[in-house]
């Protein structure tokens, strides 16, 4: 899966760290680094402001989803050495 910009597209800013472009969105992006950075033990807190930016708990669980798919993937193809596709040689890391 792809999940970076296409050959020759510029990764947008907010894939470095900076806001998304906009504020739902941006809760997205939020919520998604706190869930990694607290392995899954989100506050309160955090998932309110998650919440009122229009996103429902089972949108919650959709990140969490998120995150398992990708990181099962990338274990999987780590693990058994799955050729880097041509096109996507560029982005490995």
């Amino acid at each position: 899966m792809c999940t970076g910009p296409g050959p020759g597209l510029p990764a947008p800013s907010y894939a470095a760290g900076a806001p998304a472009p906009y504020a739902r969105l941006d809760a997205v992006r939020r919520f998604t680094l706190v869930v990694l950075a607290s392995a899954g033990a989100v506050d309160d807190a955090d998932l309110r402001d998650f919440l009122t930016h229009g996103y429902t708990e089972q949108n919650a669980l959709e990140v969490v989803l998120g995150i398992g798919a990708y990181t099962l993937s990338t274990l999987a193809n780590r693990l058994t050495g799955a050729p880097v596709d041509e096109q996507l040689a560029s982005f490995a890391g």
